[in-house]
């Protein structure tokens, strides 16, 4: 009995760390089980290879580390998950998959199907690998299966696939941000396809091919690639700038600009999505007075969205003509605003302010965003990015319509500041940060 209970004690201590072996759990193949495989591999749109395997499997020893070196190469593109077989709680997932050797391994398309049997939930039908056990293999298997929901762009070949950049621009305004790839690349990267399926239905990816000469011109590209996003709510065009185009830096970059990610695919009869309601401002021709700090943060710094439009004019109201020069800017920026507004409507808010240059606060303004003491003078403010755009043109209808469109069009380069926007000395003032983004 001694002996008995020594040898099942050894068997133990042997198959134990052959289990751990095979794949660590801080390793690049993600461990399933039956608790968190409807999660991992069902309820994803993430392509997902599975293995199954039992640890005392010769043929799964000799495949997890090329297995493990194609989870890395696979990174951010495609999951990589394992699941133990030999594992009591497991063998349902591994039955109901009809597994009848090891190593077996499947992949879990990206989309899934209605199923006809359980009304309200989905399932994925997965296709078996039955190729060369390598790491080349094993790659360039799974990445052929990711699919793609970039849009192409063509303003100079379009075809029934392609949008012109109008139409991309014009797509789905108020709901998603859109991302625009500018690539020497005949072909879409698995990169960006992975990209693409990430975002599915948080961001529009359109892509832009070097052959396009006139939209590289339109937006001023000069070195290939570049991305660039274009915030929904504000038109605003922000470049990626990190050096490496990677899948962490990139994926990291376009959530600032996602909606939020939810399980594409519920276990719950679904009723119809009903698009969150916003609060539509009434449109107010009125050019603000920011008189005040309160006025200020109520009109400019509070809002969750929207461009603040600053205009610094000089008004001496005990001189008649100082007077009249006001009204007559004031009237320039009011017909501006309404122009903007008949073209783009409440899809973007734009909200002018005035700041009278003589007072102290306005002063205050001026010298923390370092503008030309020279009036009048204009700047948009993006309160919630932090960013702002100097204008350097003449104080007319035709030149800060243009600016304005251009800003609009995120065709006007940002620069960061890191301070408090404040209309009072008193209020401490960190260092002023000027970047380009």
């Amino acid at each position: 009995m001694k002996t008995l209970l020594t040898v099942t004690f050894l068997l133990l201590f042997v198959s134990l760390p052959c289990i751990l072996a095979l794949y660590d759990p801080n390793g690049p193949v993600t461990l399933v089980t039956e608790k968190n495989f409807r999660d991992e591999v069902l309820l994803t749109e993430q392509v997902v290879l599975v293995e199954f395997f039992a640890p005392w499997c010769g043929h799964c020893k000799n495949l997890a580390p090329e297995y493990k070196k194609a989870a890395e190469n696979l990174k951010g593109l495609v999951k990589v998950a394992a699941i133990d077989c030999d594992d009591q709680s497991n063998r349902n997932v591994c039955s109901a998959y009809d597994v009848k050797g090891f190593p077996t391994i499947k992949l879990f398309p990206s989309q899934a199907v209605p199923d006809k049997k359980n009304p309200g939930s989905f399932l994925k039908k997965p296709k078996d690998y039955n190729g060369a056990r390598t790491v080349k293999a094993i790659v360039e298997f799974a990445l052929s299966e990711i699919p793609s929901f970039v849009q192409p762009i063509s303003d100079k070949n379009p075809t029934k696939k392609t949008l012109t950049m109008d139409e991309f621009l014009a797509k789905d305004n108020k709901t998603l941000s859109k991302i625009i790839l500018f690539t020497n690349k005949e072909k879409t990267t698995h990169l960006y396809k992975a990209l693409s399926v990430e975002f599915h239905n948080r961001l529009l990816l359109g892509e832009v091919r070097q052959k396009e000469s006139e939209v590289i011109e339109r937006f001023n590209i000069k070195k290939f690639p570049t991305l660039i996003a274009i915030d929904k709510q504000t038109g605003e065009s922000t470049e990626y700038t990190a050096e490496k185009f990677n899948y962490e830096n990139l994926a990291k970059f376009l959530n600032k600009f996602a909606l939020p990610k939810t399980k594409p695919y519920s276990e719950e009869k679904k009723e119809k999505k009903k698009e969150p309601e916003i609060e539509i401002e009434p449109y107010n021709p009125e050019i603000i007075n920011a008189n005040s700090q309160e006025i200020f943060d109520k009109e400019c710094l509070s809002k969750p969205t929207g461009l603040c439009i600053f205009t610094f004019l000089p008004l001496e109201s005990e001189f008649e003509e100082s007077v009249k020069e006001h009204e007559s800017n004031i009237q320039i920026l009011k017909t501006v605003k309404e122009k903007l507004h008949q073209e783009f409507g409440n899809s973007i808010y734009l909200r002018f302010l005035w700041f009278n240059s003589i007072d102290r606060g306005s002063k205050k303004l001026i010298q923390d965003f370092k503008l030309a003491d020279v009036f009048p003078a204009l700047m948009v403010l993006n309160p919630n990015r932090k960013v702002y755009k100097p204008y350097l043109g003449p104080f007319d209808e035709e030149g800060i319509e243009k600016f304005l469109k251009d800003v609009v069009k995120g065709k006007v380069k940002s620069y960061g500041y890191n301070f408090n926007v404040t209309l009072n000395k008193d209020d401490e003032k960190k260092e002023h940060k000027k970047d380009e983004l």
